[in-house]
C-alpha cells in the first residue's frame, strides 16, 4: 500500500525544498548528506518514503535558502516566549507582510520557517537559552533538517509549507537579534521559570538591576529601538566588529556617509548631524529615548505606561482613550469565565481613589479599534486600543465526543458546513459570514446549548443580546463583539430585518454608549439567531443569500451535564479545526456559496415571507388550473383583469398592489408591446401589455382531465 506521505514530499521537492524520510525517533532513514547538495529525484520518490514515519527538510542553499527558527520546550512554558517573541511589533511586521509557515511540534515547540537572501547561509545556531543551560530558541541552518508537517503529531498553524516567502537579510537579522534577547528577557517573560535555588545558573548579563521599564527597556529591547529608526527611514550602513560600533545614515540623505553611530558599549545611538529630526546634533540617545521621540511624541509617561503593559504584565485598571477613561471591570459568567468589561470612569473619581500620582500611569491611547485574531493577539494597534480580547484556550490534542454529539444534531445533514463555520469562526474571526439561525417549534432542542457553547470558547468576543437591542439607540453591548447571538427572535418589523442583514455585511460601525462620545470603529459582527418560530421569524426576501438556516429537533440522546462535558473538550476541538484543510475563500469571500447554504428550511421562510396577496393569488391561479383551465399549460392576463375576476369587490387590493405582487414576489414582467389576447384564455379579448402566468411556475403536475378521475 503506498505510503500518503510519498505525495507530500513529492510537493515538497516541486517546491524546490529537499526532503528526506525519518523515523519516529527523527533520524534520517537513509545517508541523507548527499542531499545537503542536491534534490532527491522524483524517481525514487516511491522506494525512499514507501515507509517514512515522518518527513524532514534540510536547510540551506539546496532548498532555496531554507532557515526554520526552533522554540525548544524542553517541558518549560514555551508558549509564554514565543507569543512574547511574535507579540513584537518588528516581528508581527514580517509574519503579516509574508505569511510564513508555522508549525506545532509533538511535544509543543514552534518552528517558523522562511527563506533569506545572501551569498553564504549560517549553520546550526543557538540564539537563547533555558536558565538551565538548554536550548530555548535555535535556528536550523546549511546542512542541517527539521521534521515537518505532516509529521504524525506536527501541526500547521498557518502558512503553507508549499510556499515558504524569502525575505530580506535585514528582516532575518531583525528576527536573529531580537530572539537573541530572550535570556536576557527571561525573568520577565517567565518568571516562574526560574527556581529560587539555581542563583548561579544565571547568565551574567542578569546581574545588573533592570526591574524599572525605562533601565529594562534600555539593557534588553535596542533591537526594537533600531526597528524604530528604520521605520523612520534611517539605514544601518555598516558594522565594525573591531570596535563594536554600528554605522547609520539618517533619513533622506544620499551616499554612504554616516550620520549617527550606535556604540554597543554604551548601548546608545550617538548623533552628530544637525538635520536628523527628532535628534539634536552631538546627543547621546538611549533605546528608551528613542521610543519616546519616535513612538511616543516625547511622551515619558505615554511610553512607560507601554513598557509596563507590553514586558512586565503590570496594569492599571484604567485606561484613557482620548479625554476619556475607562476601567476594566472583571466579572465570572455563570460557567466561570472570567469577562472583562469597560465602563466609563471619572478621572475624579479615580484621583480620590488612588491620588493623583496614578494618572501618570494610565495607559492612553488614541482611539478604540477591533482586530480579531485568535491565534496571534495584538493589544494595542497603532496606538489605538484593541477591543478584541485575547483567546483563552490553547489547542490540545484529545477526544471531543460531546463537542461532536451536538454539532452533529445542531448542523444535521450539513455537518461538514457546520465544521467549516466553527472553522471560520477560530481561524478566520476578521471574515464576513453567513446569518446563521437555528429554528424549532419543540423547547429543549440544544439551541440554547450551543449558544452557551460558543460563549465558553469565545468569552468577552461574544455577546447574547435581545431583539429590542438591535434597534436599541445605545449599540455598546454589542458593537464590539465578533459574535452576536440574538435569542428567541421574533422580528415583526421590517426595519429591524434590514438591521440584521445590514450588520452581516457592514465594514465599520458608529458606537453608541452613554456618557462617551460617539467613536466609529472596524466591525466583524458575526450573527447568530435562534428562534421557536419556524418559518416567521423574519421576512426573507426571495433573492436573500445571507441566511444559513438549520431547523433542529429534539436530540436523540439525553445529557444533562452536557455543556460542562463540552468545556473540557473545547481545547481539542480547537486543534482538531487546525488540522481540517483551509477554507475555500476563492468561491466566496464568506467561505459559503448560496448553493451550499439552500436548504428545505431556508425555501420555507421564503415562501412564508411572501404578502398575504401573493399567496392567496398563487391559489387562485392553482384553483383555475386545476378546474376551468386544467388543459391549458399557461394563459395570459393584465392588472385589470386579475383585479375584475378575483378581487373586484376588495376595495384594498387596488390595481399598484397586484402590480408589486406580479413584479416582487413572482418575478414577473409585462409582455414588452401590447398584444391581442383572451384574458383567462375563455374571456372577452382585449389589448394590452399582459402577464403570462405558467403552470410549471406553481409547481403544478400535469394534470389529467378532471372528467377522467371520475368512477362512472
Amino acid at each position: 500500500m503506498p505510503n500518503p506521505l510519498q505525495n507530500i514530499a513529492e510537493d515538497y521537492l516541486l517546491a524546490g525544498l529537499s526532503v528526506i524520510p525519518v523515523s519516529s525517533d527523527k533520524r534520517a532513514t537513509l545517508k541523507w548528506e548527499k542531499y545537503q547538495k542536491a534534490l532527491p529525484d522524483f524517481e525514487d520518490c516511491d522506494q525512499l518514503f514507501l515507509q517514512a514515519w515522518g518527513l524532514a527538510l534540510i536547510s540551506g542553499s539546496v532548498s532555496g535558502g531554507l532557515e526554520v527558527m526552533d522554540f525548544d520546550a524542553h517541558e518549560k512554558d514555551i508558549d509564554a516566549i514565543y507569543n512574547h517573541f511574535i507579540s513584537d511589533e518588528g516581528v508581527k511586521c514580517i509574519l503579516s507582510r509574508y505569511d510564513p509557515p508555522i508549525e506545532r511540534s509533538p511535544r509543543g515547540g514552534y518552528h517558523i520557517l522562511y527563506r533569506y537572501e545572501t551569498s553564504i547561509y549560517e549553520g546550526n545556531r543557538k540564539l537563547a537559552n533555558w536558565p538551565t543551560g538548554e536550548s530555548m530558541i535555535e535556528t536550523r541552518g546549511e546542512g542541517g533538517y527539521t521534521v515537518v508537517c505532516p509529521s504524525p503529531n506536527y501541526t500547521i498553524l498557518s502558512g503553507s509549507i508549499n510556499s515558504i516567502p524569502t525575505i530580506t537579510q535585514d528582516e532575518r537579522n531583525y528576527l536573529i537579534t531580537f530572539a537573541k534577547t530572550f535570556t536576557h528577557a527571561l525573568p520577565h517573560v517567565l518568571p516562574h521559570d526560574f527556581p529560587n535555588d539555581l542563583p548561579h545558573v544565571l547568565p551574567h548579563d542578569l546581574h545588573f538591576d533592570n526591574t524599572d521599564p525605562v533601565s529594562y527597556f534600555n539593557w534588553n529591547c535596542s533591537a526594537y529601538a533600531k526597528k524604530l529608526l528604520e521605520d523612520k527611514g534611517w539605514v544601518k550602513l555598516r558594522t565594525d566588529e573591531t570596535e563594536d560600533i554600528e554605522y547609520w545614515k539618517r533619513p533622506g540623505k544620499q551616499g554612504n556617509e554616516h550620520s549617527a553611530t550606535w556604540g554597543k558599549k554604551h548601548n546608545s545611538l550617538y548623533v552628530f548631524s544637525s538635520s536628523a529630526p527628532p535628534f539634536l546634533n552631538g546627543c547621546y540617545y538611549s533605546p528608551f529615548q528613542i521610543l519616546v521621540r519616535l513612538r511616543f511624541n516625547d511622551s515619558y509617561n505615554a511610553a512607560i505606561s507601554w513598557i509596563q503593559q507590553k514586558y512586565f504584565d503590570e496594569e492599571v485598571p484604567y485606561i484613557r482613550i482620548g479625554v476619556d477613561y475607562f476601567k476594566k471591570i472583571k466579572k465570572t459568567d455563570r460557567f466561570g469565565i472570567s469577562r472583562t468589561e469597560l465602563k466609563p470612569w471619572k478621572i475624579d473619581a479615580i484621583k480620590q481613589d488612588h491620588g493623583k500620582a496614578i494618572l501618570d500611569r494610565i495607559a492612553r491611547f488614541d482611539d478604540f479599534t477591533i482586530l480579531p485574531d485568535n491565534l496571534n493577539y495584538s493589544p494595542i494597534v497603532n496606538n489605538c486600543y484593541n477591543l478584541y480580547r485575547s483567546f483563552t484556550h490553547k489547542p490540545t490534542l484529545g477526544s471531543w465526543d460531546w463537542t461532536e454529539v451536538l454539532i452533529r444534531h445542531i448542523f444535521g445533514e450539513q455537518y461538514d458546513l457546520g465544521l467549516r463555520y466553527l472553522q471560520i469562526l477560530y481561524l478566520h474571526p476578521d471574515r464576513l459570514m453567513p446569518i446563521l439561525v437555528m429554528v424549532s417549534r419543540e423547547r429543549q432542542t440544544g439551541k440554547t446549548t450551543f449558544v452557551n457553547w460558543l460563549s465558553m470558547i469565545f468569552g468577552d468576543n461574544m455577546a447574547t443580546i435581545s431583539p429590542d437591542d438591535l434597534i436599541n439607540g445605545f449599540n455598546s453591548t454589542y458593537a464590539s463583539s465578533n459574535i452576536i447571538a440574538v435569542e428567541e427572535t421574533l422580528i415583526e418589523k421590517a426595519i429591524t430585518v434590514e438591521k440584521v442583514k445590514s450588520m452581516a455585511t457592514q465594514k465599520f460601525i458608529s458606537v453608541n454608549q452613554k456618557f462617551v462620545s460617539q467613536y466609529r470603529m472596524p466591525f466583524f459582527g458575526k450573527i447568530i439567531l435562534t428562534s421557536n418560530n419556524e418559518d416567521k421569524f423574519a421576512r426573507i426576501d426571495e433573492e436573500e443569500i445571507r441566511f444559513f438556516i438549520r431547523k433542529v429537533s429534539i436530540p436523540s440522546i439525553t445529557n444533562h451535564n452536557i455543556e460542562a462535558d463540552m468545556v473540557k473538550e473545547i481545547p481539542a476541538f480547537l486543534h482538531y479545526l487546525t488540522t481540517l484543510p483551509p477554507v475555500d475563500f476563492s468561491r466566496d469571500r464568506s467561505g459559503f456559496t448560496p448553493a451550499e447554504l439552500s436548504n428545505s428550511s431556508l425555501l420555507d421562510v421564503k415562501k412564508e415571507s411572501k404578502s398575504s396577496l401573493y399567496k392567496a393569488m398563487v391559489m387562485l391561479f392553482e384553483d383555475l388550473f386545476l378546474n376551468e383551465l386544467w388543459a391549458q399549460d399557461e394563459f395570459y392576463a393584465d392588472v385589470k383583469s386579475i383585479k375584475s375576476k378575483f378581487f373586484f369587490n376588495d376595495s384594498k387590493i387596488d390595481l399598484p398592489y397586484i402590480r408589486t405582487v406580479l413584479k416582487n414576489d413572482f418575478n414577473l414582467t409585462p409582455v414588452a408591446n401590447p398584444i391581442y389576447f383572451n384574458p383567462f384564455v375563455n374571456e372577452p379579448p382585449k389589448t394590452a401589455r399582459p402577464y403570462l402566468i405558467k403552470k410549471s411556475m406553481l409547481k403544478i403536475e400535469n394534470l389529467k382531465n378532471p372528467a377522467d378521475e371520475l368512477p362512472f
